[in-house]
C-alpha cells in the first residue's frame, strides 16, 4: 500500500474535513511479517512512547480547542430549543473528549417519535434562516439535510462541521459506555489516549475512517481498541503499545471467516447465533468480567422501537464487528467490498513499517516515527500545544493551548442519558444509572499528566452553564483521593482510587429543578 501524503496544508479558516491525498514516495523495503509485539525490547519501547507523547500533544484536545466547540454547541442547542421546544446533547468524540483538531460535532435532538420527519424539516428551516441572518451570532454556512439510515441536518458553524441527528438514544448509551470503560483500564486515560492515536494513524496516515465514505465508523474502531485492551490489557502501557498491538493482532485477523465480538472471534459459519470462539489468551487474563459486560449491557443498550419488535439477526458484510451493547448491531455495516481490502492492506503495511521501526536501534526510533505519522505532524505540528507551568499560570492566550485533561464528564453524561428521550408527555420513566466504576488499578505517575495549575484553569473556563441551565463541561478535578462503589459492576469491594482524578459523586451533583433539564417553555 503506497503512503499517503496531504498534497496541501489546511488554509487558515478553511473548514475541517478532509484532504485530497496523495502518494508519497514509497519507503524502503520492509520485512514480509513484523515482530511479535512481546519480542520488541524496553529500551524500544521506551524511546518509542517518548516519542509518541509528543505526536499526541499536537493532536490531543485543548483547552482553547474545547471552549470552541462547546460554544457552537451552545449556540446550536439555543437556537433549537429556542425555536421548537425540545432537548439537544452532544455524543460521540467531542464529550468523550477523543476528537481530532479536525474532528466535527455530533448532536441529537429528541422528539416524539411520530413527528420525526417534521422535526427534522423544522430543524432543517431554523438553521437556514440563520445561514441567511446577516445579523446571526456566528457564522453558519453549506446547511442540507441527508436523508440516510440515520436522517441528518448537516451544517458548518465558525468552520466546524456539525451533524445533528434526531432521536438516537443510541448515541448517548455509547458515550456512557466508553467513559465507563475508560475509568475501568485507569492508566491515566490510556484508553482515551489511544483512541486518539490510533485515530490519527487511521484519518491522517492510512484514509481508512469515516463510515460515510464507505470506510470504518469512529464507533467500529472505538470497539476494535476495546478488544485489544480487552485482551492484552496486562501488556499495555502507553498508545504506542496499544496501536501496535492493534496492528499486529487485526493485520493477522482472517476477516473472510470470521466476526469480532468483544467475547472473541464469531465464525461467520455460526451465524445466525453469536458463538464467541475462545480468545488467544486463552481467556485467562481478560480485562472485562462477564459481570461488567452483561451489567453494560443491561444498563446502555437502546431499547429496540416498535418498528423493530422482530428483532433482526446480525447481518454480515465484508467487515464484521459485533456491537458490545447490541449483537444484531453490525458495526462494520459502512464498510464495502473495496474499501475492505484498503482497511486489510494498511493494517499490514502498519504493522510491518512500525514493527520494522521499532526494530530499529533506539536512536533512530523518534525521527522514524515522526515519518510514520508525518501526514499528522504536517497538517498539526506547528500546533504548540503545552501543558507547561508558566502557561497555565500566566492566564495569557498561550495558557489556553494547554492540553485538555481527559477526565469524563459523568454528571451530564448521566444526566442527558436519563432525561434525554424522555420529554414531556412520555410514559417512561427515566433510567437510573449508577455512578462510573473505578479503575481496577492504582494510576501510575506519568508524564502524560497535566499540572495541577492546568486543571484549575480548565475548570475556570469551563465551568459556565448552557442557555438552558444545564452546564456541559463543566468538571470539578481535584487532587484528593476518593473511593466509590462498584459493586454492580465488578462484584468487588471498594479499592483506593490512587493518584488518580477524582469523580464527583453523580447523586448529588445535578439537583436541580427539572425546568432547569426541560426548559419552562415546554412543561
Amino acid at each position: 500500500m503506497a503512503h499517503l501524503k496531504v498534497c496541501s496544508p489546511r488554509p487558515n479558516g478553511d473548514v475541517f474535513r478532509e484532504d485530497r491525498p496523495c502518494p508519497s514516495p514509497p519507503f524502503p523495503s520492509l520485512p514480509t511479517s513484523n515482530p511479535d509485539p512481546s519480542a520488541v525490547s524496553p529500551e524500544s519501547w521506551a524511546r518509542g512512547e517518548d516519542a509518541t507523547r509528543d505526536i499526541v500533544s499536537k493532536i490531543q484536545p485543548t483547552l482553547v480547542t474545547h471552549q470552541a466547540r462547546k460554544e457552537v454547541i451552545q449556540y446550536v442547542q439555543s437556537l433549537i430549543t429556542s425555536n421548537v421546544g425540545c432537548q439537544v446533547f452532544p455524543y460521540g468524540s467531542v464529550p468523550l473528549k477523543t476528537y481530532l483538531p479536525d474532528g466535527d460535532i455530533d448532536l441529537t435532538a429528541f422528539s416524539s417519535a411520530n413527528i420525526e420527519e417534521s422535526f427534522v424539516t423544522e430543524v432543517h428551516a431554523i438553521l437556514k434562516g440563520e445561514e441567511n441572518n446577516e445579523a446571526a451570532q456566528r457564522l453558519v454556512k453549506d446547511v442540507h439535510c441527508i436523508d440516510a439510515e440515520v436522517k441528518l441536518v448537516k451544517c458548518i458553524v465558525q468552520n466546524i462541521v456539525v451533524d445533528i441527528s434526531f432521536n438516537q438514544l443510541g448515541g448517548l448509551c455509547t458515550l456512557r459506555f466508553l467513559e465507563q470503560v475508560d475509568h475501568y483500564i485507569g492508566k491515566d486515560h490510556l484508553f482515551k489516549r489511544s483512541i486518539i492515536l490510533i485515530k490519527a494513524w487511521c484519518y491522517y496516515e492510512s484514509r481508512i475512517l469515516g463510515a460515510h465514505h464507505g470506510l470504518i465508523s469512529t464507533y467500529a474502531l472505538e470497539t476494535l481498541i476495546l478488544y485489544i485492551f480487552h485482551i492484552f490489557h496486562s501488556s499495555l502501557d502507553g498508545p504506542l503499545t496499544v496501536l501496535y498491538r492493534f496492528l499486529d493482532y487485526f493485520s493477522k485477523f482472517d476477516w473472510e471467516n470470521y466476526c469480532i465480538s468483544l467475547n472473541g472471534p464469531v465464525c461467520k459459519s455460526s451465524l445466525p447465533d453469536i458463538v464467541a470462539e475462545v480468545p488467544e489468551n486463552g481467556g485467562d487474563d481478560l480485562l472485562l468480567s462477564e459481570e461488567f459486560i452483561r451489567n453494560c449491557v443491561e444498563m446502555f443498550s437502546v431499547p429496540s422501537k416498535l418498528c423493530e419488535t422482530n428483532l433482526r439477526s446480525f447481518p454480515p458484510k465484508h467487515l464484521n464487528i459485533i456491537d458490545p451493547l447490541k449483537e444484531n448491531n453490525n458495526l462494520g455495516r459502512s464498510v464495502n467490498r473495496g474499501s475492505f481490502y484498503r482497511i486489510c492492506s494498511a493494517f499490514k503495511y502498519g504493522a510491518r513499517k512500525l514493527g520494522w521501526i521499532l526494530s530499529l536501534p533506539g536512536e533512530r526510533i523518534a525521527d522514524e516515527l515522526n515519518k510514520f505519522f508525518a501526514n499528522t505532524l504536517d497538517r498539526h505540528g506547528t500546533n504548540c500545544q503545552t501543558n507547561d507551568k508558566n502557561d497555565a499560570l500566566s492566564g495569557g492566550l498561550e495558557a489556553l493551548n494547554i492540553l485538555l485533561e481527559l477526565g469524563g464528564d459523568f454528571d451530564n453524561h448521566c444526566l442527558n442519558l436519563q432525561y434525554g428521550p424522555y420529554f414531556p408527555g412520555s410514559a417512561t420513566s427515566p433510567p437510573l444509572l449508577p455512578s462510573p466504576p473505578l479503575s481496577p488499578q492504582p494510576w501510575k505517575e506519568n508524564p502524560w499528566g497535566v499540572t495541577s495549575e492546568a486543571v484549575q484553569f480548565h475548570q475556570n473556563i469551563n465551568s459556565q452553564t448552557n442557555i438552558n441551565g444545564v452546564a456541559w463541561g463543566a468538571h470539578a478535578y481535584h487532587a484528593n483521593d476518593s473511593t466509590l462503589s462498584v459493586a454492580a459492576f465488578r462484584g468487588e469491594k471498594k479499592k483506593p482510587r490512587g493518584t488518580g482524578t477524582y469523580i464527583p459523586n453523580a447523586v448529588v451533583a445535578f439537583l436541580v429543578p427539572i425546568e432547569s433539564i426541560f426548559g419552562a417553555a415546554i412543561l
